[in-house]
Formats: C-alpha cells, sequence, structure tokens
C-alpha cells in the first residue's frame, strides 16, 4: 500500500472545523448545597445545573451543529488529537460547499435566538422562578459572540518546504522522519476508511439476516439508512482514498455492484434480500481477513528505535 506519488501534501490537506456556541446552563452553587443539605449529603456531593433556556430554543442551532461535525467527520480522516483532519484535495470543494451550506444555516439561526432571547428571558423567570437570575444570561450583543462556526485549513507537513539551517546530513534525517511520519499517519486514516466500509458491510448483512416476514407481520424491520448510508459512504470513499489503496477500490467496486438495492426491493422480495445478505456477508469476511494483515509503519529514527 505505498504511496505513488512524491509530494503526500499535493493530495491532501489538514483541516479542522470549530464551532462554539452558548450553552443555556448555568451551575447554581446556592441550589446545590441547599439540595445536598435537604438530604444530608456533603457539600461536593453533587452539583444543580440549570437548564436557562427550554431546549426548543435552541434545537435548530443544535441540529445545525450536529449536521456539521457529522459531515465534516464523515468527509476526513483521522490526524492527530490537535482537532485538525485528514481533507484530500479530491473532496476539498465537497467540503468546502457542505460547509458554508450549513455556515450560512448557523448564522440566522443564531440571529434569531437573539432576536426572541428578551421575550424567552422573561419567560425564564416563571419557569426557573426562585432559580432565576438575571446574571446567568448575556445581552442580546454578548449572546451572538458566544456563537461561531469556522473551518481552518493548513497543509500537510511537506520534508521539501524544511529549509531550516542546519548541517545537509541532520536536514535529511529530519526530512526522512517528517515524510515517514506523515506516510504513517495517512496509513491510520486509511485503516479508519476500511473500518467505516467494513461496518457498514457488515451492518447491512445483519440487518437483511435478521428481516423476517411472519403471519404476525415484520420481525426486525430496517430503515432505509442501512442502504443508504452505504450508498453515501461508497461515493465519498474514492475522494478519501489518499493512499490509493487499489484493494479498497475493488471492494468499493464489488459494493457498488451487489449491494446497493433499492430498500423496498429488499422488503419485497425473500430471494433478493438473501442474495444480497449474503454478497455483503461475503464482503466483510473479505474485508476482514484483509484488515487483519493491515499493517501500519513504524516511524523509525535513523538508529532504527521506533520514534
Amino acid at each position: 500500500m505505498a504511496t505513488s506519488e512524491p509530494s503526500l501534501s499535493s493530495r491532501a490537506m489538514l483541516c479542522s472545523l470549530s464551532i462554539s456556541m452558548w450553552s443555556a446552563r448555568k451551575h447554581d452553587p446556592q441550589a446545590s448545597e441547599e439540595i445536598a443539605q435537604r438530604h444530608g449529603a456533603q457539600a461536593d456531593a453533587g452539583r444543580y445545573h440549570k437548564v436557562l433556556l427550554p431546549k426548543e430554543a435552541l434545537a435548530e442551532i443544535h441540529k445545525i451543529v450536529s449536521e456539521a461535525r457529522q459531515e465534516h467527520y464523515f468527509m476526513t480522516l483521522p490526524w492527530d488529537d490537535n482537532g485538525y483532519r485528514v481533507l484530500p484535495a479530491a473532496a476539498y470543494m465537497d467540503h468546502t460547499e457542505k460547509m458554508r451550506t450549513l455556515s450560512n444555516r448557523f448564522t440566522p439561526a443564531v440571529e434569531a435566538l437573539a432576536q426572541q432571547f428578551g421575550q424567552l428571558v422573561e419567560e425564564a423567570k416563571g419557569r426557573l422562578g426562585g432559580l432565576f437570575r438575571p446574571g446567568d444570561y448575556p445581552a442580546p450583543d454578548e449572546l451572538r459572540s458566544k456563537f461561531s462556526f469556522e473551518t481552518k485549513v493548513m497543509p500537510l507537513p511537506d520534508a521539501g518546504d524544511f529549509r531550516v539551517a542546519l548541517g545537509d546530513e541532520e536536514k535529511e534525517r529530519i526530512k526522512r522522519q517528517i515524510t515517514a511520519a506523515v506516510e504513517a499517519s495517512l496509513q491510520v486514516a486509511s485503516r479508519e476508511l476500511w473500518q467505516r466500509l467494513y461496518e457498514a458491510v457488515s451492518h447491512l448483512a445483519e440487518r437483511l439476516q435478521a428481516y423476517k416476514v411472519t403471519e404476525q407481520g415484520v420481525e426486525h424491520p430496517f430503515r432505509d439508512s442501512v442502504v443508504t448510508n452505504l450508498v453515501k459512504l461508497v461515493e465519498v470513499l474514492p475522494k478519501l482514498n489518499v493512499t490509493g489503496d487499489p484493494e479498497l477500490e475493488r471492494l468499493a467496486a464489488q459494493v457498488r455492484a451487489s449491494l446497493l438495492v433499492d430498500p423496498q426491493e429488499l422488503r419485497k422480495s425473500e430471494s433478493v434480500r438473501t442474495e444480497t445478505a449474503n454478497a455483503a456477508t461475503a464482503v466483510a469476511k473479505r474485508m476482514a481477513a484483509y484488515m487483519a494483515g493491515y499493517s501500519v509503519p513504524v516511524t523509525t529514527t535513523d538508529e532504527g528505535r521506533a520514534a
């Protein structure tokens, strides 16, 4: 599974999605203390958090944020724990368009909340009763500043851009380390892509095998998403296959050819359902066997020690 292009940074970049929002929750030390005293508990036995607004007030914002995070993770691959993920160049435009669309929904939803915020605070006086504190609520302008939606892109580390003034031998050693580290990280990302496809195919096989039509009705029904999620994955998979793994491409082609069956047809026809379930099981077994021997390169120093 070696990479075929000299510059890894020409095929992918790093991308982060940063979303902040006001939680509309507040710890109330006085209420926490009163509850502890009422139950004869120690003061640190629990914390009482007030829900400052009804959940409906923030429902649309939460929905957009959830969708944005799901789409971002779906269209990117793992990198490290600093918030950045690998965004293949082939998926950049799709990712950018999706995030722009969601950001364009996010901003009006925040503005709608700000516009009705005064009324919501007034209503909270009755809802919270003695727990209401005016200081728990920001002013409308301050409220807007607590919400943000931002994506950032930066290049993958590229050994060719390493220009620190060092001796030639030391500089080449560091360049080799950079290249090896990036390759190893991309192989880990590729492994996650295998895992995504494996889980989707296995889930399809399990749901189709469990589905039964009896005189009493249907046992273990399945949702259309069992198929539609797989369709979505195989559509984006070629763009996410940043290592150019040919075996993954072959398996994706097999999934397209044999598993993307109309959910209604799967429910109506037992023979189609059985055939598709068997095909999905076969693909899943093939993937499991391959993944069992899937090795991730170990970055080593010039002395041969694991880096």
